[in-house]
């Protein structure tokens, strides 16, 4: 069946689709830079879990930063699906729909992901089950990546959508498509690299050891996430894989710029210098999103282009959001700045 079919019909947009689209983008990489950041502290923490006689000490105050992060990490993945969901919306809800089962036990999933943060936090010292709390967490985290890795993956694939005409129950995920595995998996290393980052800039004025400790962490989970990006590249169909080797010249730039920013701040976490692995990681994410959307318009190909959506300008509207979005960018960095800030709790 032509895919074409498939895709329902699309509706007006208020504002030029790329200017939704570098928001969207915008708002996921801060969202995954938090919850990357989550996972990989839980991680480093569950495997550091009273090794040491200071260890409750130690990370107490840590501890009490998660579920600061999971609501902020929470209130930044809303506006990047909304912004999604005016370019692709059409897109997103059919694959939605297809996957329902699953996706709506995303929602009561991260509540109790949520109260578990905290209960760790509460039970830090006291409590045997604050640990399994920590671990309960982590794997609805998890559920919740593999789900959304394959609701994205799915929106970007119509042609997979005929599945529905054979099972309408709402349980549709893409097991055969080779590029979802290392797709999951470079989330999951992902946030203990970015976790290894966050580790040490928590503990940057209290600790040098610390800090070389969260860089060996984040370097070399770093060299296996570039094992993981290969394979996902030759897991891609053939045609798409080839764009990001010489195919597209922009995708091709961009990957290889991901690929040097990578090497260069592993052999800079290996020097111990914190501020340039920062720079280095931020950059690479950036490229990182940016091989993300490529790829997405590689899936689509001539199924949709955001050259088909008609535009209805709203610009009155659309300049009071944009005042309001700056004014919520603002607070929000203002909020990680408090939440990675020297506390008198911490100690060596």
């Amino acid at each position: 069946m032509n895919p074409l079919y498939l895709i329902p019909y699309t509706e007006p947009i208020p504002a030029p689709a790329e200017i939704f689209i570098i928001l969207e983008q915008l708002f996921f990489l801060i969202h995954i830079i938090i919850i990357n950041s989550i996972v990989g502290l839980s991680l480093i923490i569950l495997y550091q879990w009273d090794k040491k006689q200071d260890f409750f000490i130690i990370n107490k105050p840590l501890a009490k930063k998660i579920p600061i992060l999971f609501a902020l990490g929470i209130n930044m993945a809303i506006p990047a699906l909304l912004f999604l969901q005016v370019v692709f919306g059409h897109l997103f809800y059919t694959s939605s729909i297809l996957m329902g089962t699953f996706w709506i036990l995303i929602i009561p999933f991260l509540i109790i992901a949520y109260y578990s943060s905290y209960f760790h936090y509460k039970k830090f010292e006291v409590s045997g089950f604050a640990k399994y709390a920590l671990i309960i967490m982590i794997i609805i985290i998890f559920y919740i990546a593999f789900i959304l890795v394959n609701n994205l993956s799915m929106m970007e694939m119509p042609e997979r959508w005929e599945t529905y005409f054979s099972n309408r129950s709402g349980t549709i995920l893409l097991w055969n498509v080779a590029s979802i595995y290392p797709r999951f998996l470079h989330f999951l290393i992902a946030s203990i690299a970015v976790g290894g980052i966050a580790y040490s800039l928590y503990f940057r004025k209290n600790s040098e050891d610390k800090v070389r400790e969260g860089l060996k962490i984040f370097a070399y989970a770093t060299m296996f996430q570039i094992a993981i990006g290969f394979w996902f590249i030759l897991s891609l169909p053939q045609n798409i894989m080839q764009k990001y080797i010489g195919g597209d010249l922009f995708a091709t730039v961009v990957f290889i710029l991901s690929i040097i920013t990578a090497f260069l701040s592993i052999f800079i976490a290996l020097k111990a210098n914190l501020k340039g692995s920062v720079l280095l990681v931020f950059f690479t994410l950036v490229f990182m999103v940016i091989n993300r959307y490529n790829l997405r318009v590689f899936h689509l190909g001539e199924n949709f282009n955001i050259s088909q959506l008609k535009l209805s300008p709203q610009w009155d509207v659309f300049t009071i959001f944009l005042v309001i979005l700056l004014l919520g960018i603002a607070v929000i960095f203002y909020m990680l700045k408090i939440t990675f800030s020297k506390t008198k709790e911490a100690k060596k």
